[in-house]
Parts: C-alpha cells; sequence; structure tokens
C-alpha cells in the first residue's frame, strides 16, 4: 500500500457546489492523479453542513459516464417524433457552431427564437439565458415541467406572501406542523440535506408533524399522524380549518392582522377598496377615533377587523370580516368533507391544535430581539400546487399561517431562503429588503425572474407564442403550446412570426411536460431547428434536436453564485450567509464545453456580445440584489471570457479580494446571519393581503383582452376572486363511474425529476426500492379488483391514453388514488440504464385550457383513471 502511495503525483480536495438537484450543496471533492475518486459533504458551508445525499455522491457516476454525449452531433433522419432514431453523425465543434450562427442569421424573425432550460441546473440559466434573449430580441422561454407542475403557484404565491420561493417551518422553536403533500425536511426540496436535520432535531425535542397526504410518502411515514386526503382538495380543508378558527375557537393573532395584513382595509359592497379621496390610499376605521383614515395614518390609534362602518354614505366592511364570514358559509366542515374525504372531526381537532400551539401573544428573546413567538406552521409545495386550482391551493394554505401570525417569525412558517438579506459587510450586497407599494402590499426586492410575484403583469396584447405576456401571474404555460389549438390561438391573438429555432439547456420536455406525442408533436416539431446542450441523449434530443453539444456536467464548469437569489436554494436560520461558486474538479473531458461559454462565442458570432454584456448588467441587480458598482460592470464594447465575467460578479457582490481565483481555493464566502434579516416580518414595513383585491382589476383587464381578441373562453375568469375560494380540478367533475380512481405522481428523494434516472448507482437503488418503478394501488381497493402483487395492469384516463406496468398492493394509499413515481419509464436509445423501468405517467396528462389553473397557468398533474389487467394476467 505504501508502495501504491508513493506513485501517487497528485491528491488534492477540490471545494465546489453540487448539481445533482436544486439543492446546491457545498461539496468537497477529492482528485487523485487527475481523477475524481470521492465527493462528500463540505462542513464549512451551512449548504448542506457536511452532508450528502446518494443523488450528490453517484454524481462520481455522471462524470465518468460511458453513455455521455462527449461530442458534438447532427440529426441525419429528417424525420422527427416520438421514438425515431435520429441516425446521428459526429461533427467538430467549428461545424456545429457554424451551424447553428447560420441558421440564427437567416432567422425571418428573431422573435420566433425559443430558449427551454432545465430546473436542474438553475444557477446556470441565470445568465446565458436571460442574457441571450435580451441581446437577440426574444422573449419566448419555458422550463417545461420543472415550473408548471412544481411552481407557477407556488413559487409566486408565496412571494406574495412571504417574499420567497417556497416556505418550511422555523424547525427550530417550531412545536407544530402541517405538511400538505409537501417533503421538506424528509430528504427531498430546496436545502434538503440542513432541513432533514433539523426536523430530526425537533421531533427528537418533541415537535408534532400533521401530514395530509393521499398516500404513506416519506413524510407521512415520519409523521405522528397521517391523514389521507383526495388529491387537489388541500385547500378545501384549509378553508374548513380557517372556518373552525375563526368562528368555532374565535382566537387569531389580531396585532399581527392589524399591523401586517390588509385585514382592516375597508371593503364597499363592489368588493374594491375605500380610498382615501385625497390620496387613494385604502381606508381602515380607527375604532378610538370613531372615523375612517388612510391605512398609514399617523394618527390611527387602533384598527377595526370586524364590524360595519359607514364612509361617505357607504356601508363597509374590514377585508377580516369578509373572510370570516365568506368561510363560515361556503365552507362548512360537512361540506368539506365530502370534498375531500378527510372526516370533519379530524379537520377540527387538528385546527384546534394548530391554534393551540401557535401560542398566540407569546414572545421569544433570540440575540437581544424581543420576538413573537408562534411554534406552527402550515407549509405545501408540489403535491398542493399541481392542480387546476394551484394557486388558490396554496394561498389558502398560507392564510392559516397569517391569522395566528406564524409568518417569518420564530417557530412559525419561514419564506424559505430566508428572502431578506442586508448584504456582505464589506459590499452591502446582496441586498433584498422588500418595500411596500403604494398600498402598503409587500414587493420582493430579489427575485430569480424579472416578472415579480406583486405587482402583478398588466395584461397587454401578447408578444410571445405562449401568450403568457397577457396573463397576469406567473411566468409560463403548456394549455397555449401543447395542444392543437396553438396555431389557431396565435391567428386569434395576431401573433405575426412563428416558431422557428429552439435552443434547450438540458431540459427533456418529451417527459417532463405531459403526453408525450401531444407535446412533441403539437410543440416541438412546429421549429425549423432545434440544437440542444445535453449531457445524455434523452428522449428530447432523440424526438426533436438537430444539433446536439456535449455539455458540461456541474463537476466541470465555472458559475458564479449557486445559493444566491436566496429564496431559492439557501438554508434559513440563525447560522450563516453562503455565497458558492461552482469551479471545474477536472478538466471537461473529451470535447465537452460549458453551456455558458457556448452561449457567449455565439452571442460575439452574431455581434450582440454587446447587448449580451449590458443584458448581463441589468440582471445582477434583480437576481443577486444591488446595482453594480461601475467598475466592475461589463463594457458592452470589451470583450470577455466567461471566467473574466465571473471574477467580475464576485468582486462586485463580496469585494475586490474576494474574486474567483481567492474563492477557488474554499468554494465559498460566508458571514453571520441576522436576527432581522432571518425574522424579518416585524423588521420591515410592508403587509400582506388576506383579501386579494387585486385579483378583481387583473381578471377584469385580462378578460376585456381576451374578449378583444374573440377569446373571452380561454379561461376560468371566476378565478379572479378577492376571497380564497377552492375550484374543483376536472377530475373531481368526471362522471362516468368506470374511472374510479385518481391517478397521481410522487417523487423519490434519490431522483432529480427526469434526469437522474440512467445514472447505475441511484438506478440500483430504485430497483431495490419496493415502490419506485411499480404503480401503488391501496391494498383493499386492489384485491376487490381481483388484483395481486406483480400484476401487469393498464392504467387508463378518460380519453383513451393508457400506460401499462406491474401493481404493488400497499396499505399506506387512500383507497381511492393511484400512485405512480415519476419521471420513469424511459425510452431513449441515450439512456440504456434507464430504459424500460417504471411507468410514464405524464402520457396520462391533458394539457389543455380545462386541465389549467386560471391564475397561475399552472398545469393540473391529477387525472381520474380505471384500472383493469393486461391480457389476462
Amino acid at each position: 500500500m505504501s508502495a501504491q502511495r508513493s506513485n501517487v503525483k497528485e491528491d488534492v480536495w477540490i471545494h465546489t457546489s453540487c448539481g445533482g438537484c436544486y439543492a446546491q450543496c457545498g461539496i468537497r471533492v477529492r482528485r487523485v492523479d487527475g481523477v475524481v475518486v470521492d465527493i462528500e459533504g463540505n462542513p464549512e458551508t451551512p449548504a448542506g453542513s457536511g452532508r450528502i445525499c446518494a443523488k450528490g455522491t453517484a454524481q462520481l457516476m455522471t462524470l465518468y459516464d460511458r453513455h455521455r454525449v462527449n461530442y458534438p452531433v447532427k440529426r441525419t433522419n429528417p424525420e422527427k417524433g416520438v421514438g425515431v432514431d435520429p441516425k446521428w453523425e459526429r461533427i467538430t465543434w467549428d461545424e456545429a457552431i457554424d451551424t447553428i450562427v447560420s441558421k440564427f442569421k437567416n432567422m425571418k424573425d428573431p422573435r420566433g427564437t425559443y430558449f427551454q432550460a432545465t430546473t436542474v441546473q438553475t444557477s446556470e440559466i441565470r445568465f446565458a439565458v436571460p442574457a441571450f434573449m435580451k441581446a437577440w430580441g426574444f422573449k419566448n422561454y419555458w422550463v417545461s415541467g420543472g415550473g408548471l407542475w412544481c411552481g407557477n403557484g407556488a413559487h409566486f404565491m408565496n412571494g406574495i406572501m412571504h417574499a420567497a420561493w417556497s416556505i418550511i417551518p422555523d424547525w427550530t422553536h417550531n412545536n407544530y406542523t402541517i405538511y400538505f403533500g409537501c417533503s421538506k425536511g424528509h430528504g427531498a426540496g430546496h436545502a434538503a440535506l440542513q432541513s432533514a436535520q433539523w426536523v430530526a432535531d425537533a421531533r427528537a425535542r418533541g415537535m408534532k408533524a400533521v401530514v395530509f397526504d393521499p398516500f404513506l410518502s416519506t413524510q407521512a411515514s415520519k409523521a405522528h399522524e397521517w391523514v389521507p386526503i383526495r388529491v387537489g382538495t388541500d385547500g378545501a380543508v384549509a378553508l374548513a380549518m380557517l372556518n373552525v378558527i375563526l368562528n368555532e375557537i374565535g382566537k387569531w393573532d389580531a396585532h399581527y392582522l392589524k399591523l401586517k395584513t390588509n385585514a382592516p382595509y375597508l371593503i364597499k359592497p363592489d368588493q374594491y377598496y375605500m380610498r382615501d379621496p385625497e390620496t387613494n390610499k385604502p381606508l381602515i376605521w380607527d375604532p378610538e377615533d370613531g372615523k375612517a383614515k388612510p391605512f398609514d395614518h399617523p394618527s390611527i390609534k387602533d384598527y377595526a377587523i370586524e364590524g360595519t362602518y359607514e364612509v361617505n354614505g357607504t356601508p363597509c366592511h374590514p377585508s377580516f370580516q369578509l373572510l370570516k364570514e365568506h368561510v363560515k358559509g361556503n365552507y362548512p366542515l360537512d361540506k368539506v368533507e365530502k370534498i375531500s374525504s378527510v372526516p370533519a372531526t379530524t379537520i377540527r381537532r387538528i385546527a384546534h391544535e394548530f391554534v393551540e400551539h401557535a401560542q398566540i401573544g407569546s414572545t421569544i428573546a433570540i440575540n437581544g430581539k424581543e420576538l413573537p413567538l408562534r411554534p406552527a406552521a402550515a407549509i405545501f409545495f408540489r403535491g398542493s400546487q399541481g392542480h387546476v386550482n394551484s394557486g388558490w391551493n396554496c394561498l389558502e394554505i398560507d392564510l392559516l399561517n397569517q391569522v395566528i401570525g406564524a409568518s417569518d417569525v420564530p417557530g412559525g412558517a419561514m419564506g424559505h431562503g430566508p428572502p431578506v438579506s442586508h448584504g456582505h459587510p464589506d459590499t452591502g450586497k446582496p441586498e433584498t429588503i422588500p418595500y411596500p407599494c403604494p398600498d402598503g402590499l409587500m414587493v420582493v426586492k430579489g427575485w430569480v425572474y424579472d416578472h415579480k410575484p406583486y405587482p402583478l403583469r398588466e395584461p397587454k396584447p401578447p408578444t410571445r407564442l405562449d401568450l403568457q405576456d397577457m396573463f397576469p401571474c406567473s411566468v409560463y404555460n403548456a394549455f397555449t403550446i401543447c395542444t392543437p389549438e396553438w396555431e389557431q390561438y396565435l391567428k386569434d391573438f395576431k401573433i405575426d412570426y412563428r416558431p422557428e429555432i429552439m435552443i434547450n439547456f438540458g431540459s427533456n420536455s418529451v417527459m417532463t411536460m405531459a403526453n408525450a406525442e401531444d407535446v412533441t408533436e403539437n410543440f416541438l416539431k412546429k421549429f425549423d431547428f432545434v440544437f440542444s446542450f445535453n449531457i445524455f441523449h434523452n428522449e428530447f434530443t432523440e424526438a426533436v434536436a438537430d444539433v446536439v453539444l456535449p455539455d458540461c456536467c456541474f463537476l466541470e464548469r465555472y458559475t458564479p453564485c449557486v445559493t444566491f437569489p436566496s429564496t431559492f436554494c439557501h438554508p434559513t436560520g440563525m447560522d450563516h450567509w453562503v455565497w458558492q461558486i461552482r469551479q471545474p474538479v477536472v478538466q471537461p473531458l473529451y470535447e465537452r464545453r460549458d453551456f455558458n461559454e457556448i452561449m457567449l462565442e455565439i452571442a460575439k458570432r452574431l455581434g450582440i456580445h454587446d447587448k449580451y454584456y449590458k443584458a448581463i448588467n441589468d440582471l445582477i441587480p434583480v437576481r443577486y440584489g444591488g446595482e453594480m458598482s461601475p467598475e466592475y460592470k461589463l463594457d458592452p464594447s470589451g470583450d470577455y471570457s466567461w471566467q473574466d465575467i465571473v471574477d467580475r460578479v464576485l468582486k462586485d457582490r463580496l469585494g475586490p479580494d474576494k474574486g474567483l481565483e481567492a474563492l477557488k481555493k474554499t468554494g465559498l464566502e460566508k458571514w453571520a446571519t441576522k436576527v432581522e434579516e432571518m425574522y424579518w416580518r416585524w423588521f420591515v414595513p410592508v403587509r400582506v393581503p388576506i383579501y386579494f383585491e387585486y385579483f378583481l382589476d387583473s381578471g377584469k383587464k385580462a378578460r376585456e383582452l381576451c374578449a378583444s381578441f374573440g377569446r373571452e373562453d380561454i379561461q376560468d375568469w371566476s378565478f379572479y376572486t378577492p376571497l380564497a375560494e377552492w375550484f374543483p380540478c376536472p377530475s373531481h367533475e368526471e362522471k362516468n363511474p368506470e374511472f374510479d380512481l385518481w391517478a397521481f405522481s410522487w417523487r423519490p428523494s434519490f431522483h432529480t425529476q427526469s434526469s437522474t434516472q440512467n445514472n447505475p448507482w441511484l438506478d440500483e437503488v430504485s430497483v431495490n426500492d419496493p415502490f419506485v418503478y411499480l404503480i401503488q394501488i391501496n391494498a383493499d381497493t386492489g384485491k376487490k379488483k381481483g388484483l395481486s402483487d406483480g400484476d401487469v395492469v393498464y392504467v387508463e384516463n378518460p380519453i383513451g391514453r393508457k400506460i401499462k406496468g406491474p401493481v404493488k398492493l400497499v396499505e399506506g394509499m387512500h383507497p381511492e388514488q393511484l400512485g405512480i413515481a415519476g419521471c420513469h419509464g424511459h425510452w431513449a436509445r441515450g439512456t440504456p440504464i434507464s430504459k424500460g423501468k417504471g411507468q410514464f405517467f405524464d402520457d396520462l396528462i391533458i394539457t389543455d385550457a380545462k386541465h389549467t389553473d386560471s391564475l397561475t397557468q399552472g398545469s393540473d398533474a391529477c387525472v381520474k383513471v380505471k384500472v383493469y389487467k393486461a391480457n389476462g394476467r
């Protein structure tokens, strides 16, 4: 052994950031004589805190996988479609880029470009994607199912209520958490590893977890109580709990509601705010002085949140009063029991427990600051928002936190990140302190997208190919582009250009959005030319790509920051802020080249690098909080490499001595968090809505706009209501008794969307898991249907689409539900490890206006199905 060691010429550890999912944990990678031999967590960073999960460890196999795309290739088969052999032919990088540049130069209209990107490499898309879009002059962009299934509702509604991408409990002080289809703290989600430790510690000291979920998920199996629930009915249950809290228990955090929400804002009979005629500000009623005043008037002695008050001859009610009456009249427990299948007694009991554990009125001192203590929280994520009622489901669950004052305070529901940063001590950046709009409602300072959650986008005649810019919320949709109606939509809304070139960065939209044939035939095949950056040839590249470029994996590239914007993946806790970079642990193997480097080269070849540099200067303040210093801005007439840009970003955000060369040594820069940042709610003068008055105008304007094009039918405008409402999905209204089960998909915590199934180590875990590659059905339900373990069945939706696979009968499944792990069932030639394993759930999904949330344009991911044996087996 000593002789072997003496022959070693290099044995080093490189600090970088994992890219196995979007948690972006800090890692240390060991390289011996140019070969990576080990990956472990970096104990110096709070992003992971020295831990690493199965996905992270397995990335060693991604780096050296023999199935990687290592050279540029072009399609030689002119036929495109699902399952078609592209007949790849290897080409040089010069030919690949010459071809791409030529295609761009010969476009009819640059607006016909579409950027499609993966959410797995979230940090990489922050630069090249928006910079090239602005430089080349197009607006079309989406991330396929990564946003539409698990983002449009949750991210934007959390942005409205918490200035954050997601919410998690403050497990350090939390004593009671209600989970609605959410795996935070149980091996998945943002900041997964820290959250897992925190929730384990909280459970050890007595924190109680109650999980509403259609099956015995990872989080449900670790809970103190699992409450089986019909998919898509979470919001109805939350509204019933609000009814119990407001009208039976009669206890709420009045101080919080008066000062931190629009609960006291007076509402006229027409549902709009009563406004001050001089300032146009919403009015409140001061019961001490017996008159209406602008909400922020310095003379206010108290705020009425109940009652009826006459202002200038008009009867008005505080919005809280309307909410209280609304849930009492529309969400009685017996009604919600029929909707959700959750017994009324269970809903009532959990509502009581939630309020009892909230300890309304209690306080705690942290680092010399006295703060409200509210050790109860209700959280949600993909499970609750993957439905037609996506946006409202999310808001309704969070209203539970708002009425007890458990919002961004110790013990309560925290905006993940946290979203408020005062910046690095040396630079004051990133600075992301929210601020109030003229109505006093919160506006985020830093955000992942240019379009902030609030104020809502002003509806205007659409210019995008998906028409999304005419809708007030969110950033993309599927229902316009993935249906046969797309061309008709473009004609009706007078879009004067058509799709020409698609740039794909790692996304596998053939598998991650909906039925593969629908997505491919209705959308992807409409492009004249598709080029794609990929690690593996997947279903997307084989179906439609004309040129495939061998991308680097995260172990082979530079990225200036992976832990900011903090709202996306930064750990929440009284620990440290951390700015982590990504750096190569080996030089890119074979002919792999980094996506950001190539897009910069293409911009230079097209002569738009000046606009590209300006776009980067403009996006830094939005994504990373705070204007750029003049000395670090990119000169539009300059010539920069990707590493030059990385270096300038680092020095601008962290200081002149913390550029790329400095951070290569540690992989990070960290500094202590402040109480005012972590528990920011009472330090920032903003309010959040419990009454969504601005939905009225947004819906009215969008409806009038659509009507002007003769397409008022494109949305259900009843979603634009100021009071929280539960809307049924099409599956809840299916009348055919043959379709007696709800099918839904779930995420194994050791896989990341569709990107990891070809990893041999993770495939081995999947093979040995009793559920991942099987269709789970409730044991009693399955027996009534004559099914046994291993029987091969068809699962068919109401329009005749079906998938096939073996059954696993389980106790931990709602008797009316059927669960399938996604995204499995791969068929690409380029991913032989994953080929033919598991079921492709998305083939059951229907993508049209009826199956889309009219408020956020999120896609419905549940479907009613029937199950029957295949070939009598």
